[in-house]
């Protein structure tokens, strides 16, 4: 049987154990505590700039429906203002340079807007021509406001409010003359076809290639020239 001493010893033992245990645990609850409240302001942190970040997605996408928006209305005020003005030079060359800014803004945060792509051959009626393939526009755009982004305003026209067309006298600063005239074309399958009214009566769709050329005419203004 154990004696006292030895009993006592074992005792105190346990007492140090214990007291080193509960120190031990008073320690990590301690820390416990400190994470804890760490992963709390962690949490409330992350919380404020989610809060944040849908504040700032918000505000981008309204400034990107806002860009959009500009973009429609100064295309609409091309395709009705008199191209004698200044406000109509200025517009159509800087329409290119803002659709162009505007798909840049719109792929940088991950939006991808409905857009078209188009071509468009330019035949100067004297051995040269330039072709301009997969060229993005905006759905609703004709074949007038798509010259105008494809060749940044390079355009020069008179705009007829009574037929609601442009008469196109210059392309990419090659005017017509006194017997030549610019003609703008269809692509139907493989055969061009001339158009029977103003580029602005002509639809872009997905896919669409047109042409214009500059040759001369017959007497009843047909052109005598093909792309």
């Amino acid at each position: 049987m154990p004696s006292n001493r030895t009993q006592n010893g074992a005792i105190v033992l346990l007492i140090a154990l214990l007291l080193v245990t509960s120190s031990l645990a008073a320690l990590y609850y301690g820390r416990y505590q400190e994470q804890a409240s760490e992963a709390n302001s962690y949490v409330k942190e992350l919380q404020g700039a989610l809060a944040e970040y849908n504040g700032l997605s918000s505000s981008y996408q309204s400034s990107l429906e806002g860009f959009n928006r500009t973009l429609s209305m100064l295309t609409n005020a091309l395709s009705n203002l008199n191209t004698s003005t200044p406000a109509y030079l200025e517009g159509s060359q800087a329409l290119g340079t803002l659709w162009k800014q505007y798909l840049t803004l719109a792929s940088e945060g991950g939006t991808s807007p409905t857009r078209y792509s188009a071509s468009m051959l330019l035949d100067f009626g004297n051995g040269t021509a330039r072709l301009f393939t997969d060229k993005t526009i905006q759905p609703g755009w004709n074949a007038y406001v798509a010259t105008l982004i494809i060749l940044n305003g390079s355009v020069q026209a008179t705009w007829y409010p009574e037929f609601q067309e442009h008469y196109v006298t210059a392309i990419d600063d090659v005017s017509g003359g006194r017997t030549t005239a610019w003609f703008v074309w269809s692509l139907n399958g493989t055969h061009w076809e001339v158009a029977p009214t103003g580029a602005d009566a002509i639809q872009v769709h997905n896919g669409t290639t047109f042409a214009w050329t500059l040759c001369s005419y017959d007497q009843s203004g047909k052109p005598e020239c093909s792309p």
